[in-house]
């Protein structure tokens, strides 16, 4: 799989049984004694409901063989009684029972048509895959009718329109195009490659101004008069001249001074049928870069789309079509095939063909459609059935009965390595449950994983329980490549293992938000305490819960207050200013510390300076100036890499008052791209450095400015130095304070992370 470099985006912009979906035990009796019967001995437990998880749309086929080997104890159960849900509505399933015995046993099967998430959902964002859930209850279930054919009906045409619709997500754009007007605006931040260029401009390569696409087009009726191609392009700045040809001719020549600055154009043209082959076809689109816009003419290929007409053929024994009256369908290389009327994927109804003919070309299905109006239709041969992705036993863990003040959200991945830090809370008095995030997905948003099922989840702890959670801390890391299309995941661990919420930045883009998840009021303040660990592994969540832990009980006490402060030519003292204003407020029996760049103009001896300040153990480190993902100051003088040169033994609050610290949803942390290793934030670099570090960290994912920063650091300082409060509440507390006075804005309330427990207090 190709990877792209998203960093060249980033960088620059410095349940019940209905809810679940589940059911309860097997209906109906144990049916005969025979050895299919019996409970899976591999299996340390069963469960009688079956989560099934699909990627693609088609017919799907289980068997009893793939529930036993996952687990799922349907034995037995009686074939009238088994239940398929999608979404938490029941759909149709055809149960084939091999023995005719009415129980489900060896050799019985279940089929159901199945869907993806498809584009245009607006959780496909964060997944493809969608989840059915099977299990065994009593009531009328729904079942896949058969429909008989009649030959009487008028004979529908010979071909049918066939739209292909191409499409890849390969490359990631943090900018909202065009900028957003409201925070809660939609944006596609996905497109097909790079952007397109002005010849000459970007490099001699034609690659970047002119690419090719092959698609497909077999079983072509070229008697049809014509075929279309409708794209879809985003602007990212300049006017446009775009051209566009099929097989070598030219279907688009469009020169629209209209197209300007950051506006989408989808185009929908038409061309002679005979432009196109019979199977492979060639589309080429090209920036021609004659415009007035001259180097500023860049635009980003979403998709585009090929109508033609399509016979009544299928391919490789398979065909999605359309169609009304008697359709004769041809091309099958066996005779055991089946055709779907699929209009309503959850009710579909096989159609019982008037008669399938054997000829020299393979076999033809006669059939006629259930309905006047034009049907979707989907036939296939019995090899064609498709397996899900994966079966899981399904077991409700029922999280809306539990309750808790402390509340920890964890990839499954990490549940061992929090249990240290739930249970030291616990023994504090604080009233802990775990829960995983399939939990979550499984009870909120009937298993398909999206950010809003955490939401959902608080949302509803907070309303309904008896104990409101006051502490929430999500224990994984995110990335912006949800459905790791880079491949990161897979190879360097770089997932969503908690995702992350994107907020829309006004001129930056998507950035993350943990705010948004506690906030269930929807005032944007927070109505829980919320932290985030991002670990990546176990490894990473045991470093932080052994510093919180040695921070709280093993250290001796620390009160040194360093503040780190930037300098430039274009801010001047602006960032001195802060920090004085920071110092004045606390208290005199904290030592600070004033490391100021303007001291150092050697930009190593100011990081000499920095690292030494953290290894002498203060108990907050507070930096105000410019940064980046991975640095402080324009030049990153200190940076994530330089935590290798850390060695203290306090762990100290540390405070960035800047930009972008806090984002950490980079899709490509810890790969060497070129020879460079892409380091992850700084925020979260501090947080998960093995036995030095910080404790705690306060970063924001966003840009900012000091007239934002310093309201939110005064208000932080003054609770922090004179409340009895945990670090969590005490950002929460800064943010309302700040907030209510008109002092700080959204956007600062949402996109400050806090990493780390917030239950944290200082010592």
């Amino acid at each position: 799989m190709k990877r792209y470099l998203f960093l060249l985006i980033i960088i620059p912009f410095l349940t019940s049984c209905g809810a679940g979906g589940g059911g309860g035990g097997i209906v109906g009796g144990s049916g005969d004694n025979n050895t299919s019967n019996k409970t899976n001995p591999v299996c340390s437990s069963t469960s009688h409901s079956a989560k099934i998880k699909i990627k693609e749309d088609g017919l799907y086929k289980i068997t009893y063989l793939d529930l036993y080997n996952a687990c799922v104890d349907l034995s037995g159960a009686d074939l009238a009684t088994l239940k398929m849900t999608n979404q938490g509505e029941e759909i149709a399933i055809d149960v084939v029972d091999d023995n005719h015995n009415s129980r489900f046993d060896e050799g019985d099967s279940i089929e159901f048509y199945g869907k993806a998430i498809p584009r245009g959902d607006n959780r496909f964002r964060f997944t493809e895959t969608n989840v059915y859930w099977l299990s065994a209850e009593k009531g009328s279930r729904e079942r896949i009718k058969e429909i008989s054919s009649s030959s009487t009906v008028a004979q529908g045409p010979s071909s049918f329109l066939k739209v292909l619709h191409m499409e890849e997500d390969t490359w990631y754009e943090q900018k909202n195009y065009p900028e957003i007007t409201s925070a809660n605006d939609v944006r596609e931040h996905w497109f097909w490659g790079e952007v397109f260029y002005t010849p000459g401009i970007a490099g001699k390569e034609k690659g970047y101004y002119i690419r090719d696409y092959i698609f497909s087009t077999p079983n072509l009726d070229k008697t049809g008069p014509t075929a279309s191609l409708k794209l879809r392009l985003q602007s990212v700045s300049g006017s446009h001249h775009i051209k566009g040809y099929v097989n070598g001719k030219l279907v688009v020549d469009r020169s629209e001074q209209t197209w300007v600055g950051q506006e989408t154009l989808e185009l929908d043209v038409s061309y002679p049928a005979s432009y196109l082959n019979n199977g492979l076809n060639l589309f080429r689109l090209e920036s021609a870069g004659d415009t007035p816009s001259g180097i500023y003419e860049v635009f980003y290929l979403d998709w585009f789309e090929i109508g033609y007409d399509h016979t009544y053929q299928v391919e490789d024994d398979m065909l999605e079509f359309r169609g009304e009256g008697l359709i004769g369908l041809s091309n099958f290389t066996s005779n055991d095939m089946s055709v779907y009327e699929i209009s309503d994927p959850a009710n579909i109804k096989k159609i019982i063909p008037v008669k399938i003919e054997s000829a020299l070309s393979g076999y033809k299905a006669l059939f006629s459609t259930p309905q006047s109006a034009e049907s979707r239709l989907f036939a296939l041969t019995e090899t064609n059935k498709k397996s899900p992705f994966a079966i899981e036993a399904y077991t409700l863990a029922d999280i809306r009965s539990r309750d808790a003040d402390y509340l920890i959200i964890t990839s499954g991945d990490f549940s061992s390595a929090i249990t240290p830090l739930a249970d030291y809370r616990g023994d504090q008095g604080y009233k802990v449950l775990t829960v995983t995030v399939r939990d979550i997905y499984d009870e909120f948003s009937k298993g398909i994983e999206t950010p809003q099922a955490i939401k959902d989840f608080l949302s509803y702890a907070y309303n309904h329980w008896s104990t409101k959670p006051r502490f929430v801390l999500l224990v994984g890391d995110a990335t912006v490549d949800y459905k790791d299309v880079s491949g990161y995941g897979r190879d360097y661990g770089v997932k969503s293992y908690v995702p992350a919420y994107l907020y829309n930045y006004f001129g930056l883009g998507e950035v993350p938000s943990d705010n948004w998840f506690a906030d269930v009021s929807g005032d944007v303040l927070p109505e829980m305490n919320i932290g985030r660990i991002p670990a990546k592994s176990p490894a990473d969540v045991t470093a932080v819960v052994d510093k919180i832990i040695s921070h709280e009980t093993g250290l001796p006490k620390s009160n040194k207050v360093t503040l780190v402060s930037d300098y430039s030519t274009v801010s001047g003292t602006l960032f001195e200013t802060l920090s004085d204003s920071i110092a004045a407020i606390i208290p005199a029996d904290y030592p600070v510390s004033k490391l100021y760049q303007r001291v150092y103009p050697n930009p190593t001896d100011f990081r000499a300076e920095i690292i030494s300040a953290i290894n002498s153990d203060p108990l907050i480190v507070n930096y105000t100036g410019h940064g980046s993902v991975v640095g402080w100051t324009n030049e990153d003088v200190f940076s994530s890499e330089d935590m290798v040169y850390l060695t203290n033994k306090g762990y100290p609050f540390v405070v960035a008052l800047n930009c972008l610290n806090g984002y950490f949803v980079l899709p490509n942390e810890g790969v060497d791209q070129g020879g460079v290793k892409q380091y992850p934030s700084i925020g979260e670099t501090f947080l998960l450095a093995s036995g030095k570090g910080a404790v705690a960290v306060l970063a924001a994912s966003s840009i900012g400015y000091p007239s934002e920063h310093d309201p939110l650091a005064q208000a932080l300082y003054n609770i922090v130095f004179n409340q009895d409060v945990t670090l969590g509440e005490a950002v929460t507390m800064a943010k309302e304070a700040a907030y209510k006075k008109g002092k700080i804005t959204e956007d600062i309330v949402e996109t400050f992370i806090f990493f780390g427990d917030p239950v944290t207090k200082l010592k």
